[in-house]
């Protein structure tokens, strides 16, 4: 399965993969295909950083759903009440209904594109959180505002998981970061991951240099952005495997990073039969199915792509992040998700996966 996989490194011209599977509710194996640095020939290994993308999204989900639950916060309460310095702007479409936790953590809120071109490569100028969120240099997008009639069907939204940031923030009283350390990144032993976003800027040792589609470094990446609970957490595939060992064991007995029934909120569907709060949900090929045994979350990026699956009983499941991509905001074509795709289905195919 190894050869195979090196194979389809090589025939899709992927710089560096890294891969870790489950078998058994158990981390079976995990390793680095290829380069983590074209220049340099520094290989891929278990312990390479990538950005997860929007897997970071399913990490994002759990830390407010529990939180919430801590500070007896229902997940359809207005967001607004618990935002400070900034609130969603009322218009035509809040008037009647107001944007709920629930909302924006099933992508039905609504909310307007915070990144239209990808921005913030290494040496661009950050802007603030607050200065994204209304829109002003040196951010480049719109106000964040909502844009159509929302709490009813499914969009895929960055805008909601960018409200989600300043709202545990202003309820914790911490920030973003140190939120997420100890509400996820601790209580799943993911010892190598961070949301540190700036690390990399002096030593890039530590991670797999992001390629664009000529094989040169992306100009825009490492991306860098204050928003972070969206897709900028780094992470290992063996950090992110254990993240999906550790919530199947909460959802099927127990186990310190959330309760049961709140882990069961997360897993069931929500804005559609095959998206839940914080999960798609489909078969053991990473396709949406509504009943699906599976549970999964892909992520694409400036130079970064990855994908997130375990079965819902925990037995089986698979981390595969590479280190090539278009700028995803300016392209569809993403071909190099291929790659992913045949990957995950020679592991899967080997081991016997059930669909």
């Amino acid at each position: 399965m190894q050869q195979r996989i090196e194979k389809l490194r090589q025939e899709h011209d992927i710089p560096g993969a890294s891969i870790a599977v489950i078998e058994d509710g158990k981390i079976a194996w995990a390793r680095g295909f290829g380069v983590a640095d074209l220049a340099s020939g520094r290989p891929v290994t278990p312990a390479t950083l990538f950005q997860a993308q929007s897997i970071t999204k399913t990490l994002t989900a759990l830390a407010t759903v529990k939180l919430l639950a801590d500070k007896q916060i229902a997940l359809d309460e207005p967001v607004n009440r618990y935002l400070t310095g900034w609130t969603i702007p009322e218009n035509d479409y809040t008037a009647k209904v107001q944007v709920s936790f629930r909302m924006l953590l099933n992508h039905t809120g609504a909310l307007s594109n915070p990144y239209p071109d990808g921005c913030c490569g290494p040496k661009e100028t950050l802007p603030t959180l607050q200065q994204v969120l209304r829109g002003m240099p040196p951010a480049n997008n719109q106000p964040l505002t909502v844009v159509r009639i929302h709490g009813s069907s499914f969009d895929y939204c960055n805008g909601c998981y960018t409200v989600l940031q300043p709202a545990l923030e202003s309820i914790s009283q911490q920030s973003f970061p140190g939120l997420m350390q100890e509400l996820v990144l601790t209580p799943a032993g993911m010892n190598r991951s961070t949301f540190n976003n700036s690390f990399f800027l002096h030593n890039k040792r530590a991670i797999a240099i992001p390629y664009d589609v000529d094989d040169q470094p992306h100009a825009r990446a490492p991306m860098r952005h204050p928003i972070l609970s969206t897709g900028l957490m780094w992470s290992t595939a063996i950090d992110l495997a254990r993240f999906n060992i550790a919530f199947t064991q909460a959802l099927n007995a127990s186990h310190r990073l959330i309760k049961k029934d709140l882990a069961k909120q997360l897993s069931i569907p929500s804005s559609s039969d095959s998206r839940s709060l914080g999960f798609f949900i489909g078969n053991h090929d990473a396709d949406k199915k509504a009943q699906g045994r599976y549970l999964f979350h892909s992520g694409s990026g400036n130079g970064y792509l990855s994908l997130s699956i375990i079965s819902l009983d925990g037995k089986h499941g698979a981390v595969l992040l590479i280190n090539k991509a278009p700028n995803p905001w300016l392209t569809t074509n993403i071909p190099q998700y291929d790659f992913i795709k045949r990957s995950l289905k020679a592991i899967n195919t080997t081991n016997e996966w059930p669909e």
